[in-house]
């Protein structure tokens, strides 16, 4: 049970990292990821759980349910934390590409400027 709140605690740490002058960059969604790995974490799912809907996000189509297949070409599962979290940590204006699957197995990219 302690591993596990430990890789909450570090889960949240990742998504929730702030920027250069306490500036927090956002996607316009918000995911529930689960990781695997104590020292060298790394993502093994995440599911869209959350959409702001007038977000770019909402705009291209990404709906709650969606998984996560890849953050800028890293893949999901596999792709480290510390990856995830540099292309999560990017100043804001910036671009992000994430790769999604539907519920009905349809597969999408929606590259999303962080706001």
């Amino acid at each position: 049970m302690k591993t596990t709140k430990l890789i909450f605690v570090i889960l949240l740490a990742l998504f929730s990292s702030q920027l250069s002058a306490g500036e927090k960059a956002e996607t316009g969604f918000k995911l529930t990821v689960k990781v695997s790995g104590f020292f060298s974490p790394e993502v093994s799912s995440a599911i869209v759980k959350s959409v702001v809907g007038s977000s770019q996000a909402a705009e291209l189509g990404v709906e709650v349910g969606d998984q996560l297949l890849a953050i800028d070409g890293c893949a999901i599962p596999g792709c480290s934390a510390s990856q995830a979290k540099k292309s999560m940590s990017q100043p804001v204006g910036s671009n992000v590409s994430f790769d999604f699957r539907k519920a009905d197995g349809t597969e999408y990219q929606a590259e999303v400027a962080l706001y």
